[in-house]
């Protein structure tokens, strides 16, 4: 669909942002039924040098009293967001009552862990309540993809952190 396109779109914008931050390019967004922005955010890990800095959590801090207000009114938020969640904002989208997730990439080689939540079964219930869609543009997969080679480039990521404290 369009609409989701265009926030997966911001959701990569942020995380062009984050990654000349350099730290890890992650960017999300999140939605109300009315497709008005209520929250925009990447991952800042290294910046703020908070490691449950990440984008989908950022996004939900900044939604602040949003979130509650859609609890409370059985309103429908949907995050959109440029890789797989980890566990980490995996348990974030569930209690934050999330009800639809857009990612552009999935991270089974990394910290991916929504679809292997999901698969426990531990949460059937609430995960029944949350529509997601994986991967659903190749190009924008693409410059996701993009993103993440140029990390790993990157003098903060924790290989290069390492090499430079031990060298080889």
């Amino acid at each position: 669909m369009k609409k989701d396109r265009y926030f997966l779109e911001l959701a990569l914008e942020e995380a062009e942002k984050a990654l000349n931050e350099n730290t890890y390019p992650v960017g999300a967004i999140i939605v109300d039924e009315n497709q008005n922005i209520i929250s925009r955010g990447r991952n800042r890990v290294h910046p703020e040098q908070d490691s449950t800095a990440h984008a989908e959590i950022d996004a939900i801090r900044n939604a602040g009293q949003s979130i509650f207000n859609a609890k409370v009114n059985r309103e429908k938020f949907t995050l959109y967001t440029s890789l797989e969640p980890c566990p980490m904002c995996t348990g974030g989208i569930l209690f934050a009552n999330i009800k639809k997730v857009v990612w552009l990439l999935n991270d089974d080689v990394g910290f991916g862990g929504y679809k292997k939540i999901n698969d426990t079964k531990i949460y059937e219930r609430k995960f029944h309540e949350i529509e997601s869609i994986e991967e659903p543009y190749g190009d924008l997969k693409q410059k996701q993809m993009e993103l993440m080679s140029k990390w790993l480039t990157n003098p903060n990521h924790v290989t290069n952190l390492r090499k430079a404290i031990i060298p080889e």
